[in-house]
């Protein structure tokens, strides 16, 4: 375990599968890599930051898809089951007659 590590994993933007991810990536690579991801650490916090903020808009964005076709659907169905209705009654009118 290294312990600057450590130190830096600590950064509050990170989930705790954030720093599991980290720890495997920094126990498998070679000591110069170990040494550019310490040194370089708040670059890759700045990714990850900007990583999150880009899933969190395309999930706002298909979610409000999401809402317009239920929305869309809804209304087909309810549009649907009028048009249904109208043509059955109709149809008892004609019988009727």
């Amino acid at each position: 375990m290294n312990v600057f590590l450590e130190k830096l994993l600590e950064n509050d933007l990170l989930t705790e599968k954030d720093r599991y991810e980290i720890r495997q990536i920094f126990q498998v690579v070679d000591d110069k890599k170990k040494q550019n991801i310490l040194n370089n650490f708040d670059k890759i916090l700045s990714g990850i930051a900007q990583i999150k903020i880009e899933m969190r808009e395309q999930q706002e964005i298909l979610l409000g898809k999401a809402v317009s076709n239920i929305e869309r659907a809804l209304k087909q169905a309810r549009n649907n089951g009028i048009k249904n209705a109208t043509t059955s009654s109709i149809y008892d009118l004609k019988q009727i007659i």
